[in-house]
């Protein structure tokens, strides 16, 4: 397997420029925003948090995830370069409702809320675009917790690793086909708590996926082989 050679335009991105059809200059948010670096599994911010910052991922990944009541711990999603986190909770500055730590090491813009808000009142298609990245991340969260309900393990992981590509936008190249892939940030460890899942049942699932050519995993990279048989599991569970 080749390393990835692309990625889409990942979802939760504040744009900066020609989406919007505005100036760079007027609605760059970013251009200015101080940026700090973080270490492998360092926390940026903790759930519950008020928030005060917008935040975006300029290199690295990014690790968004909460603890269940019973203490459990929850991976929501990965935001990777270029996404925006943080965004629940900046309209009204109430608490953060999930955590966030670097995968590996990690460089962050962060933006304060008082400086969105007079960025915003001058070019009003930022503001529409956090509304557009809060709608996403909460349309995110509910997209997790529907398929957490699922009760087999396979069923889980399977919608698990469709979001991650989705989400993160990586591919690689596997023979000639260049396909969706799960970078290998992302560890079976990773795979396990967003899925519910021991690391070592998470192993074995994708080892009889791999045998039926569903996936293909090769320097700790997953390729998205035939994701209509994935997305299957996860109907023959409900």
């Amino acid at each position: 397997m080749s390393a990835a050679v692309g990625r889409l335009e990942p979802a939760g991105t504040l744009v900066r420029s020609s989406a919007t059809g505005v100036a760079a200059s007027a609605v760059d948010p970013w251009r200015d925003a101080p940026r700090r670096r973080f270490g492998h599994n360092a926390i940026i911010y903790a759930q519950d948090d008020v928030a005060t910052h917008v935040h975006m991922v300029v290199s690295g990944l990014v690790r968004l995830s909460h603890l269940m009541e019973d203490g459990t711990l929850v991976v929501a999603s990965f935001v990777p370069p270029g996404a925006t986190f943080g965004e629940l909770g900046v309209l009204d500055q109430q608490e953060t409702c999930e955590m966030a730590s670097a995968v590996g090491e990690t460089l962050v813009a962060s933006l304060p809320v008082a400086r969105l808000r007079t960025l915003a009142a001058a070019a009003p298609a930022l503001e529409r675009e956090l509304t557009r990245a809060v709608a996403r991340r909460y349309r995110s969260y509910v997209e997790s917790t529907r398929y957490l309900s699922l009760k087999s393990l396979p069923a889980r992981l399977s919608q698990a690793l469709l979001r991650l590509a989705d989400e993160l936008g990586t591919h690689t190249v596997v023979g000639n086909r260049r396909c969706k892939a799960i970078p290998p940030q992302i560890t079976q460890t990773e795979l396990g708590l967003m899925a519910r899942g021991a690391r070592g049942n998470i192993n074995r699932i994708l080892g009889t996926w791999q045998r039926r050519g569903w996936i293909a995993c090769a320097e700790r990279t997953i390729a998205i082989l035939d994701p209509e048989s994935l997305a299957g599991i996860a109907l023959e569970s409900e």
